[in-house]
């Protein structure tokens, strides 16, 4: 009997998975906005190829320079967004395996959820919201930037194959714009009936995902930070673990090996993935922990001096950047190319020539799309050093070389 191959693949999944479990040969979960050949790839399926354009695309590896908490942290041991995005990849995977869920799905869906951050975290986020809305668009939110990130901005495939984006399955590109971290549900249900074109009318936090493999990555999104971050704030000292609430060290712990290890265990107990009723959820005394260390955090880590000292000069300075690229983009659409930007102090900037290259590389209409769209995804897919630079080069002056 052959053991290998895509059949041998799937017999798997229905051997293994549970009944509420996405399956990789499911047409509605894994239909592409482009059409490509099912089955193209022998050896891998779907969802597991989702999970390796993720992976592979520019996007994913900008992470290693973004804010998770501590803005633009020198110290190595602290947490940035591609190491968190691993984390919920890790803890997502365990829930997965332990429920009898799709590990390939949770695992694109996990790397791929932050996709859409700026620079700066959630800082970072504001402002470019606060940008975005004055300019006239709907305003910015990285969950439902993601989306746009993996549809249209990260686009290998487009000389190639004509497309633009990832083309990732329905059950990704839902699973990365609903994943939502910053609400604390005791229950969470799959919206199973959800279709592919209800992802753009979404209303952030509001919606839960398709999927229960989609569930599970909104909550590992929860259990990966809440320990880690204070972790981050026990290295720089902002706390210490008999500081933390007595009610959540009875219940979750002090550390984060402890939180993930009892969260995990306590959302494993507490879900049903068969039936009509599938659901995932954390008990009352968990549910009542995790909410008391968010406030808690919130206060103590999130809102600290560390965290927050730079948000002034971010909101200062990402204005009249925003600008200075708008004005550039548009006459880059006026000329119909992207030659001639600017030199602002008479030779070549760098984050000009990233620019030109951006347009024509990687946006397939650049010139019909508004200008202020396209410097919100300009910026938002900066990392922080590299927006710094860009600020250095296009506005502080130059010595002569």
């Amino acid at each position: 009997m052959k053991t290998s191959g895509r059949g041998h693949l799937e017999r798997l999944e229905e051997r293994l998975l549970e009944s509420g479990a996405a399956r990789s040969n499911d047409e509605k979960l894994t239909v592409r906005e482009h059409s490509e050949a099912r089955g193209s790839c022998p050896y891998r399926l779907a969802y597991h190829r989702d999970y390796t354009r993720v992976l592979h695309s520019r996007a994913f590896r900008r992470l290693h320079h973004k804010t998770q908490v501590f803005i633009s942290p020198e110290n190595d041991h602290l947490c940035t967004r591609l190491e968190h995005s691993l984390y919920v990849a890790s803890i997502a995977k365990t829930i997965a395996r332990t429920l009898r869920l799709n590990e390939d799905l949770v695992q694109a869906i996990a790397i791929g959820h932050d996709l859409g951050h700026a620079p700066f975290g959630h800082e970072g986020e504001k402002v470019l919201d606060k940008l975005a809305r004055k300019h006239g668009l709907e305003g910015f939110e990285h969950e439902l930037h993601g989306l746009r990130v993996v549809d249209k901005l990260d686009s290998p495939y487009l000389a190639k194959a004509g497309f633009p984006g990832l083309n990732l399955t329905f059950a990704v590109r839902d699973g990365i714009a609903c994943h939502c971290g910053e609400n604390f549900e005791a229950t969470l249900r799959p919206e199973f009936c959800k279709r592919p074109e209800d992802l753009r009318r979404m209303e952030r936090g509001a919606v839960a995902p398709c999927s229960l493999e989609g569930c599970v990555v909104r909550y590992a999104d929860k259990i990966s930070y809440l320990g880690r971050d204070l972790e981050d704030a026990y290295t720089l000292r902002l706390t210490a673990a008999d500081q933390v609430p007595r009610y959540v060290r009875e219940h979750l712990g002090a550390s984060n090996s402890e939180m993930v290890n009892r969260l995990v265990g306590d959302l494993v107990a507490n879900s049903v993935c068969t039936g009509e009723n599938a659901h995932l959820a954390i008990g009352a005394e968990m549910t009542k922990a995790v909410n008391e260390l968010y406030a808690w955090s919130k206060e103590t880590i999130y809102q600290s001096a560390p965290a927050t000292a730079s948000f002034r000069p971010i909101e200062r300075i990402m204005e009249p950047l925003f600008s200075f690229l708008l004005e550039e983009i548009e006459g880059c659409q006026k000329r119909g190319d992207v030659s001639g930007l600017r030199k602002p102090k008479g030779q070549e900037v760098w984050a000009l020539r990233v620019l030109a290259d951006f347009l024509k590389q990687d946006v397939a209409n650049w010139h019909t799309e508004p200008p202020a769209q396209l410097t919100v995804d300009f910026i938002a897919g900066m990392t922080d050093a590299f927006f710094k630079q860009a600020v250095t080069d296009i506005f502080f002056p130059r010595g002569v070389r």
